[in-house]
């Protein structure tokens, strides 16, 4: 863990290096953004419009009455055991979180939103 004096830019670069993390983790397929649909793509167009290229994270990392909360929606392949994949992803998540000791325990949850079947294409 390391400290992390944060702003909104240090929680977006910190969601985006989760969005990695989680992808990386095995038995993970996809990753889903945590956010509606709609809200979203209005984000990307609003980014789209100011010359902003890059897309917003799919996991998501706020701070919520003072607690960091990280939220993710993940797709796992068929042939991984679902809760054992959601553990390794809170737990490879914990591990990359910042600490403080000003604050309780971060919120982490992970959501498996869709098991893959095997040989399935996106």
């Amino acid at each position: 863990m390391r400290d992390l004096t944060e702003t909104d830019d240090d929680l977006g670069s910190l969601a985006s290096s989760l969005d990695g993390l989680v992808l990386a983790v095995p038995g993970v397929d996809g990753l889903t953004a945590v956010e509606p649909t709609l809200l979203r793509a209005a984000k990307e167009g609003v980014g789209a419009l100011l010359g902003s290229p890059d897309q917003p994270a799919r996991v998501s990392v706020k701070r919520v009455r003072g607690v960091l909360t990280v939220q993710t929606n993940i797709s796992v392949a068929a042939e991984a055991a679902s809760p054992a994949v959601a553990q390794a992803v809170h737990r490879a998540i914990a591990e990359r979180l910042p600490s403080s000791t000003d604050e309780g325990a971060p919120s982490i949850t992970v959501r498996v939103i869709d098991v893959v079947p095997s040989g399935s294409q996106d």
